[in-house]
């Protein structure tokens, strides 16, 4: 292997030929930011937990002609006496029992019974989120009833019972986040079912995926209170236009604990019935409401289908993700390290369940594992370096922002030679080079371990769609971008701060890429930038929009959470610091502060990483310097104003930082399969790392109760 050094670096590594001039491409002005829906974080898994439910998903509630033309059983159901003296809460369980008997000798004779038991003790197993909520009321068919335990895919409705004690929001707020479990376990339905048994008597609750929540309370001595409550159990039974009904099938699998079997449109006319696929992560019951299966060995013709994405997306959306992926990302050529779109398919949902919204199917030719399962450090920033050259990439010759980045969208191949490659007739994108080819690893500049996914939040700004309406911004707690969150530039510091210069170019990628290292050669010193009393703190929100820059803030976000909730499996436990992680999972403005922290002070917060990791602090407090002062507050000639310098930045002192500190220990130290906890506080208890992992699989939300809801 030989060495080169750059004239501008001081760092050597192995020799890499240059990769070609590109031309500079204008950039196009992303949407502007709308506003954002608020996230809890779940205190106590073993509790209620707030994660999801707000109350802006509350919908107006049913009357009685509503309620049962919601169910589509308007004056269907015969006269039924189930017996006065058991209408009282404590005999709810015997008296939902014998309307589910009645009605399935009435209507479902051949089939099973439905069996209402009292569960408060217990929590369900084999939920995709894995919960540990305990809901008091559970009806399933009694074949799915185990040993007095039945599975959450197999679960018909999830209840409370108000208990003396508890203030009565509380007990309501329960009973509604069981219907947010139950709809991210039950991808086969539209609307889950659930309710709360009172002194006063029965509210149902309908939680509609996409939309929120609808409920409609009954008094025991209401004087059809019997057919009502028959009414909705009928629809336990007969689930009907609560079903998506291209699930035709579910079965119990001992592993995965559900199996289902999937209309696949095979083409305009055919679908074929495809049994294998297993739930694998669900999110946003009330917004987007992702359902993820998996199905490794299923083929539709030539082409690998081991992903399929169930979504529900608004009508006349600005864009469509299997639009941006095949029309946009992979043309002319594949993009190496971006998820490629096999398969794709729309189902009306229609009214009464929803009128905005469609499912958006969508089939995924890769799969890989989360990012906070890559092994060893060098490994993480070898990924995150090749995000940063996906996302410049996109951005430049592909005009598409990703506008999400996350340890949720971005996955780790560990095998990435069994991987489809862009087929070798076509020529590699230009300009496009991955880490493992400028460390000598690889001879091919397009091998990546890195999967970049999700692309329902993504942006082409092409000049063809200047006329189209703008849609609303998001992002996922903890990574998005504080301007993006704020709706905002970031506000200047209110002293005086360094703005770093450039980092210096290592040899690898200044060959690789000279039009790069040449363009940003004016910015090797660094300036001081003096808070001027008459600037806004505020900016311009009308003129804001989310940028590449922005998404290369997220890549840092990733790194950050990473080395804090990580430890070595030989290394000793030790617990995160209470204050840094509460600035991390806090808002814009906490996070504001912990990047502060980080740039400004002569150490890393305590109890930041763990110990043995304490030789990545160079790197985080460079990354965090970059990002101190928000470009928006530069002098307009700044160099350092240009939308791809942050990326620019990353890059050199993510791959510097490698080629620095290759075979040390701490680079190839495996990590544990647990993640550290947090340092007990006198409010808070000792909070698992993985409590908070729904964060980015459930909840696609801001911590920001001053912004509004976006999708």
């Amino acid at each position: 292997m030989s060495f080169a050094t750059s004239p501008d670096s001081g760092h050597s590594g192995p020799h890499t030929p240059p990769r070609g001039q590109v031309p500079p491409v204008k950039p196009t002005k992303s949407s502007p930011v709308g506003k954002v829906y608020k996230y809890f974080l779940p205190e106590n898994r073993e509790q209620y937990q707030k994660l999801g439910h707000d109350e802006r998903f509350m919908l107006k509630p049913f009357d009685e002609s509503g309620f049962l033309d919601f169910l589509k059983l308007k004056d269907q159901l015969p006269e039924i006496v189930l017996g006065e003296n058991l209408r009282k809460q404590e005999s709810f369980i015997e008296l939902a029992n014998t309307a589910a008997q009645i009605i399935k000798d009435e209507y479902f004779s051949q089939g099973n019974t439905l069996e209402f038991r009292d569960t408060g003790n217990r929590s369900p197993p084999g939920h995709v989120t894995d919960t540990k909520c305990k809901p008091d009321i559970t009806a399933a068919f009694q074949n799915n009833w185990k040993d007095d335990v039945v599975r959450w895919p197999f679960i018909q409705l999830a209840g409370e019972t108000a208990s003396r004690g508890k203030p009565p929001n509380i007990q309501r707020g329960q009973a509604i986040s069981y219907l947010h479990y139950l709809l991210l376990a039950r991808p086969d339905l539209y609307v889950a079912q659930g309710l709360l048994s009172s002194e006063k008597g029965l509210t149902f609750f309908f939680g509609i995926g996409g939309e929120g929540i609808r409920e409609f309370h009954v008094q025991w001595d209401h004087e059809r209170f019997d057919q009502l409550l028959c009414a909705f159990i009928y629809r336990l039974y007969q689930p009907g236009h609560f079903a998506d009904s291209s699930y035709i099938n579910i079965e119990f699998d001992k592993e995965t604990t559900a199996k289902y079997t999937i209309n696949i449109r095979i083409s305009e006319r055919e679908k074929r019935a495809v049994s294998g696929f297993y739930p694998i992560y669900a999110r946003n019951p009330f917004a987007t409401r992702t359902h993820v299966l998996s199905h490794p060995r299923f083929k539709l013709g030539d082409k690998n289908l081991s992903i399929l994405k169930d979504q529900l997306c608004r009508v006349g959306r600005r864009f469509e993700e299997l639009k941006i992926l095949q029309e946009h990302v992979h043309k002319p050529t594949q993009v190496p390290g971006v998820v490629v779109a096999t398969y794709g398919e729309t189902i009306p949902i229609g009214e009464p369940l929803s009128k905005e919204r469609w499912k958006h199917r969508l089939g995924l030719g890769e799969s890989g594992s989360p990012f906070t399962s890559i092994p060893t450090l060098s490994q993480v920033l070898e990924t995150l370096f090749d995000v940063l050259e996906v996302l410049r990439y996109l951005r430049l010759h592909r005009e598409v922002l990703h506008r999400d980045i996350s340890s949720g969208n971005v996955l780790y191949v560990e095998n990435s030679s069994d991987r489809s490659s862009p087929p070798k007739t076509v020529p590699l994108p230009q300009d496009l080079c991955f880490a493992k080819y400028l460390l000598g690893e690889s001879n091919d500049p397009s091998k990546t371990s890195m999967l970049l996914v999700d692309f329902n939040l993504a942006e082409h700004l092409g000049p063809e769609n200047g006329d189209k309406p703008r849609i609303d911004r998001t992002g996922t707690p903890i990574f998005i971008a504080r301007a993006v969150e704020r709706g905002a530039p970031v506000p200047p510091t209110k002293w005086v701060a360094q703005v770093p210069g450039i980092p210096q170019s290592c040899s690898p990628y200044a060959m690789a890429h000279p039009d790069r290292v040449k363009k940003f050669s004016s910015l090797i010193e660094e300036k001081i930038f003096v808070p001027v009393p008459t600037r806004t703190d505020k900016g311009s929100r009308d003129e804001f929009s989310h940028e590449l820059n922005h998404d290369a803030e997220s890549v840092f976000w990733l790194l950050l959470y990473w080395a804090m909730v990580v430890q070595p499996e030989k290394g000793g436990k030790e617990m995160i610091g209470a204050v840094p992680w509460s600035q991390l999972i806090g808002n814009h403005k906490t996070r504001n502060g912990l990047i502060q922290n980080i740039a400004f002070e002569s150490s890393l917060p305590d109890n930041l990483i763990h110990s043995l990791y304490n030789p990545l602090q160079p790197l985080i407090e460079g990354l965090a310097a970059i990002l101190v002062i928000d470009s928006h507050w530069l002098a307009a000639t700044d160099p350092r104003k240009d939308p791809y310098y942050i990326t620019e930045a990353f890059q050199r002192l993510i791959l510097n930082f490698i080629i620095d500190n290759r075979g040390k220990e701490f680079m190839h130290c495996r990590v544990d399969k647990t993640f550290r906890k947090v340092q007990e506080t006198q409010d808070s208890h000792a909070l698992s790392v993985s409590d908070v992992q729904s964060l980015d699989a459930q909840s696609r939300v801001i911590p920001d109760t001053d912004e509004i809801e976006i999708d």
